[in-house]
């Protein structure tokens, strides 16, 4: 008994190049430190105010333990927030592709936009490489369809890649 097999049709995007995952490596290190920057001073400012409530004369109420309790509290809330927004706008990679473009956002979420050909970009601000950030950053709004979102990635994420010929193996 002989059995035929019929030949697989070719997937869909047969020989177009694969889409390419690129790391936000420089926006995570920027987002972290400015993030550790913003806790510090929020610290210093603290120590500051319970500095100036313990030498405070007794007669008022500006050495209260509420007082200081409630400004650290709110210390800590505003760090806690300032970390988020920080990190909030590096997203933590993009994927490059001809047919899609997915932005990886620091806490999982998915931002899907067209590919290359359709995707609409504006760089809205650079940033040079210094103390904050061992690469150049650019604040970049993207938008396809009714998506439109800014993120601070690496200059040049999302330029095209090398061909596939072109790429070391």
């Amino acid at each position: 008994m002989r059995v035929t097999v019929p030949a697989a049709a070719p997937a869909p995007g047969a020989g177009r190049p694969l889409p390419e995952r690129r790391e936000n490596v420089g926006a995570r290190r920027r987002a972290i430190r400015l993030s550790l920057l913003y806790g510090i001073g929020l610290a210093a400012v603290y120590a500051a105010l319970v500095a100036s409530a313990q030498t405070a004369p007794s007669g008022g109420s500006a050495g209260s333990s509420e007082d200081l309790l409630l400004a650290g509290l709110l210390a800590a809330a505003l760090a806690a927030a300032g970390a988020l927004v920080a990190l909030g706008a590096a997203p933590r990679a993009v994927v490059v592709g001809e047919d899609v473009t997915v932005v990886i956002g620091r806490f999982g979420h998915r931002y899907r936009y067209p590919g290359r050909a359709r995707l609409r970009t504006t760089v809205l601000q650079r940033v040079p490489a210094g103390l904050l950030s061992p690469v150049p950053l650019e604040s970049v709004e993207l938008a396809g369809g009714s998506s439109r979102r800014a993120f601070l990635i690496e200059e040049g994420l999302l330029e095209p890649g090398p061909e596939p010929s072109d790429r070391a193996v």
